[in-house]
């Protein structure tokens, strides 16, 4: 038996004191990102409270957890959702309070609120993971230096070679004024004018004859390896695989990253309230966080949880240089804000598709459906699973 499997055996354990209603229902997504939480939450949760859990995965869609969540007596009692998700949600007064005092403080005392990553608190979610979008590069390309900032990314005369960006206005104007020296604070203040638009726009003139645009998670990663282009904006758990596999010819620039939150929420009208909160403080205790950022590239929320991450437990690699909240990577972050997108963002779109212009032979392919487009490869317990 392998280790993960070792592992998850043993906190599937029989647990003490079982009660048959002791039942918690949670929603939350598939595939790697699923695994993870098992081990490092659903299972030793389970162990430690005699609480039976079962999971419902579901596509993320706020139609569908409406659908869920809605009616007067709500089948689920802990969900696991995007930030703009919890925003709208939370705005219709469909999820619990949840209030920072309930959850623990880190190891050396801090309370949850100093704890937590800006963004991290919601008056009705508690953050979990952060995924991003990061730019990663092809030392193989660039002769004379790697790019090490954000800026590189527009300068194409001294990092030659092809750009991969999401076909779509969304992250990719956030990164064009990222690389032209706004600083994370003011992007959306700053797009939210006329004045701010044109200079995205003008900032992606520089490369724009230089640019593929990619539909799928999956071909930032492939144009790269394929030796299509040069650099790509990636999801960080599409990337993972990728740069442990080959460290000397792949390197990322975590400067002026997009990151978007995953948060846990209790519906209004769950059945079972109280044991949701517990849950929640058992899922984003430092210690717990830790042991899922050694499974998955994802980073945690809680300061005090990067110390205690190690080597994933497979392919025995450090994880903590591949998590987009480590200390050396967080410094030039940005809040992807889903909502500011969802108010703001149709026009954008239609000057983005413009100016874009036909695209090139091979792109704008339909989108492949995906549980959770920033997913990597799932969790394995073998040999198969090294890069």
């Amino acid at each position: 038996m392998g280790t993960i499997a070792a592992a998850l055996a043993a906190c599937l354990g029989a647990p003490a004191r079982a009660l048959a209603e002791d039942t918690l229902n949670i929603a939350t997504w598939g595939g790697a990102y699923g695994q993870s939480q098992e081990i490092a939450f659903f299972a030793p949760f389970a162990k430690e409270t005699g609480t039976r859990i079962v999971t419902e995965i579901y596509d993320g869609t706020p139609a569908k957890i409406k659908e869920m969540i809605g009616g007067e007596d709500s089948a689920i009692d802990v969900i696991d959702v995007s930030a703009g998700a919890l925003d709208a949600l939370c705005r219709d007064g469909l999820l619990e309070p949840i209030a920072p005092s309930s959850l623990g403080a880190a190891p050396s005392g801090e309370s949850a609120q100093e704890d937590f990553y800006s963004g991290g608190l919601s008056s009705c979610g508690v953050a979990s993971v952060a995924w991003s979008t990061a730019i990663v590069f092809d030392r193989e390309a660039a002769s004379k230096a790697s790019p090490s900032q954000i800026a590189d990314l527009l300068n194409a005369k001294r990092f030659p070679g092809k750009r991969a960006l999401p076909n779509t206005a969304r992250q990719t104007l956030e990164l064009a004024l990222l690389a032209d020296g706004v600083d994370p604070a003011n992007v959306y203040t700053e797009l939210a004018t006329q004045e701010g638009a044109d200079r995205a726009f003008k900032a992606l003139d520089k490369i724009k004859d230089e640019t593929f645009w990619w539909d799928r998670a999956d071909e930032p990663m492939t144009w790269l390896s394929e030796n299509k282009v040069a650099m790509a904006a990636a999801y960080s758990g599409r990337m993972f695989r990728t740069l442990v596999g080959d460290r000397r010819r792949f390197g990322v620039m975590w400067d002026g990253q997009i990151y978007d939150l995953d948060l846990w929420a209790i519906p209004k009208n769950a059945k079972n309230k109280d044991v949701a909160l517990r849950f929640i403080g058992f899922a984003t205790d430092p210690a717990r966080l830790a042991v899922q950022a050694e499974l998955i590239a994802y980073g945690p929320m809680r300061k005090s949880a990067l110390p205690l991450v190690g080597k994933h437990p497979v392919i025995d690699v450090e994880m903590t240089p591949f998590l987009p909240t480590a200390p050396d990577n967080f410094k030039k972050a940005l809040q992807f804000d889903e909502a500011w997108w969802n108010a703001n963002g149709a026009a954008l779109q239609a000057r983005f598709e413009t100016w874009r212009g036909p695209l090139a032979p091979g792109q704008g392919k339909p989108p492949i459906v995906e549980a959770k487009p920033q997913e990597e490869e799932p969790v394995e317990d073998d040999a198969k699973a090294q890069p």
